[in-house]
């Protein structure tokens, strides 16, 4: 075990001394400077005699013992033991290390993902109520609350409290280490249960809404490139090339489009797949003009499109195509709404349920992880892709067929005419108490507050299920209400 005292060195030239903790470690010293300091009165020798220096320095040494304590130190040299004091993360700031943790991540190319983790440490502080949360703070009864905090949320409740535990493990195996049996952080996370993140709605538009979307004139405007126009020509290009990313379509490069083939790595992936998430996509005839309109002509850019002239990052070339979707959406339909990723699940979803395309098609087609093994032995072919993409165009631009999934859930049962004959039932635990058949109800909520009236007088408190079907409509939704 290392001994600890506090000394003092040479005199500066103020006429003081500067205090040291003296750490002798298998007959080797070396010091730990404090922030204290004695003059002449202080100090006999090198031994340091000012009482309330003494009582300091004591207090400071005790909890170095305590930290030393806790593992086996007997083979380390003095240097060592003066490294792992130092360095010690009991009053190290968490918020820090997060940043430059993040700020690592952008310099390895992860920017996007980087923006999350930024995302959820300044969701933590704000929970937390300071901007430099410490390690000794991050109790697994403090991330349960924490997690509590983001229930409500959709997709934040699984992602942020995950980019902090990956902050926390990289703390840990930065500052433990198991061989000499140092370990200055213990987990917090192993009594916490990260909740899943809610299922996202589908978001793929119908093959109607679709048309009226692409079908749309823009506006005239004194602009070369209005966001009308770019809004709609990007979806475009996205939904006509496999659903193509935003951000895969801003950052490409000249060399990627060779021969009317354009070849990417997708963004998202590319640093977590062997094959760095490449595809090839024809660029159909269809499409061509709407592709080449965009083409950089600057011979000195790098780029392939000249989206780069104005726009300086992906993040605000998305948003300014997603402004000019919803202006062209606020044409065909106000109350529609649907973002440039819509068009990626469009393109998915027309090419399984019209088109014929099993679930790894579709995946293939979309440039998702499948297959890894038979990748790294074959030579991947493209072209079904491509015909696939063929048959997706086809369905929407040459023929005006109605999707066959979304449209039948685009229907909503609650417009009810007064005109339709409406038959509904009330069950209370599986057993039907009371019924109505009748018409003049505008919607379902009428139809309950009906059936509510004929309920047994002993029916309080309780939850009733209420099955109601449109005869007319032939169609059937059940629901459900509390009774007080």
């Amino acid at each position: 075990m290392a001994t600890l005292r506090p000394t003092v060195k040479s005199k500066l030239k103020t006429g003081v001394y500067i205090v040291y903790i003296r750490v002798v470690q298998n007959r080797q010293s070396s010091f730990i400077r404090t922030s204290w300091m004695v003059n002449d009165k202080g100090v006999r020798g090198k031994e340091v005699i000012d009482p309330f220096v003494i009582q300091q320095t004591s207090i400071l040494i005790s909890r170095y013992y305590n930290v030393l304590n806790q593992i086996d130190t007997s083979s380390w040299t003095a240097s060592e033991v003066v490294a792992y004091l130092t360095t010690s993360t009991e009053d190290m700031s968490f918020s820090d290390y997060a940043r430059k943790h993040i700020e690592k991540m952008k310099a390895r190319g992860q920017a996007r993902t980087a923006r999350n983790y930024k995302w959820a440490i300044q969701h933590m502080e704000r929970f937390a109520e300071t901007d430099n949360i410490m390690f000794s703070r991050l109790t697994s009864a403090f991330l349960n609350r924490w997690i509590e905090n983001l229930s409500l949320t959709n997709r934040c409740k699984e992602q942020y409290p995950v980019c902090m535990r990956e902050v926390y493990k990289a703390a840990m195996r930065e500052f433990n280490d198991e061989e000499q049996g140092i370990a200055r952080l213990k987990n917090p996370w192993g009594n916490v249960v990260i909740p899943r993140s809610d299922v996202p709605e589908k978001r793929a538009i119908p093959a109607s809404m679709l048309r009226k979307f692409f079908s749309v004139v823009p506006d005239r405007s004194r602009f070369t490139n209005p966001l009308m126009e770019v809004g709609q020509d990007v979806a475009l290009i996205s939904f006509c090339m496999c659903g193509l990313n935003a951000v895969d379509i801003f950052n490409a490069e000249k060399d990627q489009y060779v021969n009317g083939i354009f070849h990417y790595e997708r963004q998202k992936t590319r640093k977590t797949r062997a094959d760095k998430g490449y595809f090839e996509v024809r660029v159909p005839e269809f499409l061509k003009p709407t592709f080449e309109k965009y083409l950089s002509k600057n011979v000195d850019s790098p780029w392939l499109f000249n989206f780069h002239d104005r726009l300086s990052t992906s993040d605000s070339f998305c948003a300014n195509v997603n402004c000019g979707i919803r202006q062209i959406w606020e044409k065909v339909d106000p109350n529609f709404k649907a973002s440039l990723y819509a068009f990626r699940h469009s393109w998915a979803t027309i090419a399984q349920n019209e088109c014929g395309a099993t679930l790894n098609e579709v995946d293939f087609g979309l440039n998702h992880s499948i297959n890894k093994m038979a990748k790294v032995y074959v030579k991947v072919d493209y072209t079904p892709a491509w015909i696939l993409n063929e048959k997706v165009i086809d369905f929407i631009f040459f023929t005006n067929k109605e999707s066959k999934h979304v449209e039948k859930e685009d229907k909503t049962f609650e417009r009810i005419s007064k005109y339709n004959n409406v038959r509904a039932e009330a069950y209370v635990m599986g057993k039907k108490v009371c019924a109505v058949e009748d018409t003049g109800f505008s919607n379902v909520d009428q139809v309950m507050d009906k059936l509510v009236t004929l309920l047994p007088k002993k029916t309080r408190n309780v939850r009733v299920q209420f099955k109601i079907t449109n005869v007319d409509k032939n169609l059937t939704q059940m629901y459900q209400r509390l009774i007080p």
